[in-house]
């Protein structure tokens, strides 16, 4: 994963159920926890709300990753 990881307990975006960690999917609904960079590949948790990659620079989008 990227440079930006939480570890600490936050929400499913898709069901809200409380998830924690390292975990790459929700245990409940199996929604992706992770956004991925297009360009570089890079990969952060989705409650960061980045417009740019914290790697590369690039745009990015709200499109989670298939991890």
């Amino acid at each position: 994963m990227g440079p930006a990881q939480g570890t600490g307990p936050f929400r499913c975006p898709k069901c809200g159920s409380v998830t924690w960690g390292q975990l790459q999917h929700c245990p409940e609904c199996g929604e992706s926890l992770t956004v991925e960079c297009s360009e570089c590949g890079g990969t952060w948790r989705y409650i960061y709300d980045y417009t740019y990659c914290p790697s590369c620079g690039a745009k990015v989008g709200k499109q989670r990753s298939k991890l």
